[in-house]
């Protein structure tokens, strides 16, 4: 409705008052109604209407007004308009108009609305106030923004009106809601100043709306306008105002406000606990969840399930899953029924600590209660299964998910293909990108890159260009980062050629490399060690207006590095420093391995003490370095000592590492025979040295017992997985695990608590005098273990020895 639609608004004609009109308008009305009813099946309807409808027109708007459905209004509308004449002035018959105009609004039947208002337009009818009431309320009710301010706003400018309390506030409550709160602001501000134009509703309306975008104190300042400086009126306003301090961070002021309403005398109700849980929650104050608990239990407050459902995802970020679970356990027994957000929490918990198969045993228990699960329910999971390489399990989650009516979105289709990816099934990964588009499900920048980046990986480049070229056809236009992984890919496959191609490419079409896009050309000039070509990109960078990070000057020093250019490393070191970048543990390890592979252990420790004093803890990478460095060398104790440090700081070795330790190890035999067994055991607490020393002296296997002391080690610090991986290695080397193998095992299972399960980890089939061995060997490893894991496997060691004994 427009300017142009709508004439001036003048006061409409009223029908004059008589007593008995109301109680013949209703009859009129039932007997209209059931004639029209059959106007279907009755061709003679509209001369029963004739013959029975009076012809003065008084009746004709409340008619319609009393009509039960839109339809039957506009039939009675047409016949009225045919059959009784409507475009005298004089006449009351206007209010026919305005009375349709209602029961349409009612209806939110807007074409028709527009028609006869169109109609109005051009027999220069004014619709009443309180029919243009009604379209306010309809509009702001179906979200027609426009429409609704536009009818708002030639009411109060031509006409004079104002639309009812109620109506008004449909209007205040969309614009809330879509965030025009300075527009709601100014319709509130007309209804206040009009006497009884805005009600308690129309407050809590824009003050719900004001703390939504964070301006509590223009909310509280409202209602100091409205009844007093201080004054409060009711808990609703409460809640409002605490929930829009905890949403927005301001938690001491929220939790002063809550506590303030119960100096008030205002009794928290369960909504408030909610709101300050929940606040609570997100910022992992612990202590002050457990006082409000108690207080709630105190009242008799009994928890709902969106507060469980907080204290599940509090626990799920800042406790453990374990914990989590338990609430859900109190929450059952409670008598309060989780909902399928419960278990989503829950499952999206515990795939990301990696407990997959609980997780998935938390989505049949969902299903066996009558929860539907959704998206939500399955994507943690599909997504979890392709990162532990069980891509067949993944795939049939999918199929279970569709069969149950879910479809799968971009978010579950993207987790599929990014756990493809990670597993390097990138040809399946693509098949679901094809199957994805089948349903309408375009694939986002994401996902293309996830893809490109998997093609790259395998050295299949031409189709990684081909999805390139799919991409700009889609109109998916690709950021820098998936510029950055072609690039990338070109290098990895030794194509710094292709690589500059696309570079350069980039510069031409006006796409900004980003720090991503020059880091990665960066690393592919030095991995050719072309560093001036590298140094100039780093040059171009800043001219580009992007400044090197730590992964640009780290990469140019790694470059510098492996050429043994130590002073170009250590002048763009000096650099970094002087721009106040600091070296991070990948530049460190860079510097390291550079000092190593010149000989220079010595300054290389110093770099690794460095690294402490400036707070970083080295990584695999770093210990592996020296201690390869060291064994090459025939340092062993250092060696020995480094390894000890590396598994104090729960640092996990890799292959790189065992590789080193065990040819180092086997490598440096005179070491242990020159150097005395009690000055080896000084220089080592764990007793790596001395016990490989004791093992070669006794006969063993070099290689085996090198493998022996590493697994051991592993045992000691928890590492019994990695342990145990390096025993399956082990095998397929060609060296059989012996007797000290399943003694260091054993100690692994006993330190994680988990002796009474022994047998079901490792397999005993020793003869008689390997069970010797056994026991010779434990004194030697119980100096190096705790007494009460000592005692565990003693335990499990003594029942071996007596069905030894009995068999």
């Amino acid at each position: 409705m427009s300017k142009t639609l709508l004439p001036l608004i003048k006061k409409p004609l009223k029908p004059p008052s008589k007593p008995s009109l109301h109680r013949r308008t209703r009859s009129l009305a039932d007997y209209v109604a059931q004639t029209l009813k059959t106007r279907h099946s009755n061709p003679h309807w509209e001369q029963t209407l004739e013959e029975t409808f009076p012809h003065d027109a008084e009746h004709l708007a409340p008619v319609i007004s009393l009509l039960p459905d839109a339809d039957c209004a506009l039939a009675f509308f047409d016949w009225a308009r045919r059959h009784r004449p409507l475009e005298c002035t004089e006449s009351p018959h206007p209010l026919a108009y305005s009375a349709l105009l209602r029961v349409l609004a009612r209806s939110r039947r807007f074409p028709e609305i527009e028609l006869a208002l169109r109609a109005m337009r051009d027999l220069e009818i004014a619709p009443t106030g309180d029919a243009l009431s009604d379209l306010v309320a309809a509009y702001s009710d179906s979200g027609i923004e426009d429409k609704a301010l536009e009818v708002y706003r030639v009411m109060r400018e031509q006409g004079g009106f104002f639309p009812d309390v109620s109506d008004c506030n449909c209007l205040l409550k969309l614009l809330v809601n879509r965030g025009r709160c300075d527009i709601a602001l100014k319709v509130y501000d007309e209804m206040v100043k009009r006497d009884g134009g805005a009600d308690n509703y129309s407050t809590c309306i824009m003050v719900r709306g004001l703390c939504t975008e964070g301006r509590m104190e223009e909310g509280k300042k409202l209602i100091a306008d409205r009844w007093g400086v201080g004054c409060i009126p009711n808990v609703v306003f409460y809640n409002t105002l605490i929930d829009g301090y905890f949403r927005h961070g301001h938690i001491k002021e929220g939790y002063r406000i809550f506590r303030e309403m119960q100096l008030k005398g205002f009794l928290p109700t369960l909504v408030s606990y909610g709101i300050v849980i929940n606040g609570l929650c997100k910022k992992g104050r612990l202590a002050e969840i457990s006082r409000l608990l108690s207080e709630m239990k105190a009242r008799g407050v009994r928890p709902n399930v969106q507060i469980y459902n907080n204290l599940i995802d509090f626990q799920c970020k800042y406790g453990s899953v374990v914990q989590a679970k338990a609430v859900l356990r109190k929450m059952i027994a409670d008598g309060c029924e989780p909902d399928v957000i419960t278990f989503n929490v829950l499952i999206s918990g515990f795939c990301r600590e990696g407990k997959v198969r609980e997780a998935e045993r938390l989505l049949r228990e969902a299903i066996g209660r009558g929860l539907g699960p959704n998206e939500c329910s399955y994507t943690p999971l599909i997504h979890a299964y392709c990162q532990i390489g069980e891509v067949a399990v993944a795939l049939t989650l999918l199929v279970e998910m569709m069969d149950k009516g879910k479809k799968p979105d971009l978010v579950t289709f993207g987790a599929l293909i990014h756990g493809l990816v990670v597993v390097g099934e990138v040809k399946e990964a693509l098949a679901v990108k094809e199957k994805m588009i089948e349903r309408n499900v375009n694939p986002d920048c994401e996902i293309y890159n996830v893809l490109i980046s998997g093609l790259c990986k395998k050295g299949m480049l031409p189709y990684a260009k081909k999805l390139l070229a799919e991409m700009l056809d889609q109109n998916v236009m690709p950021d820098e980062f998936v510029y950055a992984t072609l690039i990338d890919g070109f290098i990895r496959n030794e194509n710094l050629s292709e690589a500059k191609k696309i570079f350069e490419f980039m510069g031409k079409k006006g796409i900004r490399h980003g720090v991503v896009g020059y880091n990665t050309m960066i690393k592919g000039y030095c991995k050719f060690g072309m560093m001036n070509d590298a140094i100039l990109t780093m040059n171009n960078m800043r001219w580009d207006g992007f400044f090197p990070d730590e992964c640009t000057y780290t990469t140019v020093i790694d470059g510098y590095a492996k050429q043994s250019n130590i002073d170009g490393a250590l002048r763009v070191l000096g650099d970094m420093t002087k721009r106040r970048c600091q070296p991070n543990v990948v530049t460190y390890s860079a510097l390291i391995n550079s000092y190593c592979q010149k000989g220079d252990t010595e300054t290389a420790e110093g770099l690794f003490k460095d690294m402490h004093i400036q707070g970083l803890s080295p990584n695999v990478v770093t210990y592996t370095i020296l201690i390869g460095s060291f064994l090459k060398s025939s340092l062993v104790v250092k060696a020995g000592a480094f390894f000890e440090n590396m598994l104090l700081n729960k640092c996990c070795p890799n292959d790189v590492t065992f590789h080193y330790l065990i040819n180092g190890l086997t490598n440096n035999i005179a070491c242990f025979t020159s150097i005395p067994g009690q000055n080896l055991k000084k220089h080592s607490e764990l007793g790596i040295l001395d016990i490989y020393r004791n093992l070669i002296t006794d006969g063993f296997d070099h290689k085996t017992a090198a493998y022996d002391v590493i697994i051991f080690c592993l045992c000691k610090y928890k590492m019994l997985r990695k342990a145990l991986e390096l025993r399956e290695k082990m095998i397929k080397k060609g060296c059989l695990p012996d007797s000290v193998t399943f003694l260091s095992l054993l100690y692994g299972i006993c330190v994680e608590g988990n002796s009474e399960e022994w047998n079901g980890i490792l397999s005993f089939q020793f003869q008689p005098n390997e069970l010797e061995i056994v026991f010779r060997y434990k004194s030697l490893l119980d100096q190096h273990i705790s007494q009460s894991v000592s005692s565990e496997a003693s335990r499990v060691l003594q029942s071996l020895l007596e069905e030894s004994m009995l068999s």
